[in-house]
C-alpha cells in the first residue's frame, strides 16, 4: 500500500473512532459488561463526519447559530475566524461525495477494522424488505481504555479532538437527521448532483461573515 493510501486509511480510522467515543452515550448492561458507550445511527456518523472533512461548510452552521442565538454570536465570531485564519478549508478539507441522502462514504471496512481490534462491536436490525433500519454501535473498554491512554501523548491528533469538542459542543444534541437537514439548507450541498464531491462554500461563507459582523474574514 502506497504511504498516501496509508495516511488516508489511518486518518478514517481515527475520525470515526474518536466520533463514535465523542458523540455516544455511556452505557451500562450486565449481559455486556465490557461494553461502556453507545452510538446510534450511522447517518450520525456521517453528517458528523462531513463537518471535520469540511472546515467551511462547519463555519456555515456555526454562523447559523450566532443568527439564530445572539448570545453566543460574540464566542462563535473568533472561532470562524480561526478557521479560515488557519487556512483549515484548504488545508484540512477532505472531499465527501453527495448521495441519496446527502454527504456519504462507505464506512463498512474501518468499523470493520475496529471491531477487530476490539475497540468496537455493533449491531443492526433488518426490516421486513431486509433493509438495514438501525445500527448501533458500542465503545468497548478497550477502545475506551486505548483513548485514555494513549490519546494525552498524541499531539499530532489534537486537532481532531478539538474539532470533536468543538462539534459536540454546538451540535452534539442533534440527530443525524437534524444534521441532514441543516446541511441541506445549504445551496451548495443540496444542488450537488449524485455521485458527484461536494464543492467549497469558502466565499459563501466569507460574506455571511462580512455580513453579520461587518468585517472580513
Amino acid at each position: 500500500m502506497e504511504l498516501e493510501s496509508k495516511i488516508r486509511q489511518f486518518k478514517d480510522r481515527l475520525r470515526i473512532f474518536l466520533i463514535l467515543n465523542y458523540f455516544s452515550d455511556d452505557y451500562n448492561d450486565p449481559a455486556h459488561p465490557l461494553y461502556k458507550k453507545l452510538f446510534k445511527s450511522e447517518v450520525k456518523i456521517q453528517k458528523i463526519d462531513f463537518l471535520i472533512r469540511n472546515p467551511d461548510y462547519l463555519a456555515y452552521e456555526l454562523l447559523n447559530i450566532a443568527r439564530m442565538d445572539p448570545g453566543k454570536s460574540a464566542e462563535i465570531k473568533p472561532i470562524v475566524k480561526d478557521i479560515f485564519a488557519s487556512k483549515e478549508p484548504v488545508i484540512r478539507r477532505l472531499e465527501m461525495e453527495r448521495f441519496f441522502f446527502g454527504a456519504y462514504e462507505d464506512i463498512d471496512d474501518v468499523i470493520s477494522f475496529l471491531k477487530s481490534v476490539g475497540f468496537i462491536d455493533f449491531s443492526s436490525k433488518k426490516a421486513a424488505d431486509f433493509r438495514t433500519i438501525e445500527k448501533y454501535y458500542f465503545v468497548t473498554d478497550t477502545g475506551l481504555s486505548k483513548i485514555q491512554a494513549t490519546i494525552p501523548g498524541l499531539s499530532s491528533i489534537n486537532w481532531y479532538i478539538e474539532r470533536c469538542e468543538l462539534i459536540r459542543k454546538y451540535f452534539g444534541d442533534l440527530t443525524g437527521t437534524q444534521l441532514k437537514v441543516a446541511q441541506y439548507q445549504i445551496k451548495a450541498y443540496r444542488d450537488t448532483t449524485y455521485n458527484t464531491y461536494i464543492g467549497s462554500i469558502q466565499e459563501s461563507v466569507k460574506n455571511e461573515f462580512l455580513n453579520f459582523y461587518g468585517e472580513p474574514l
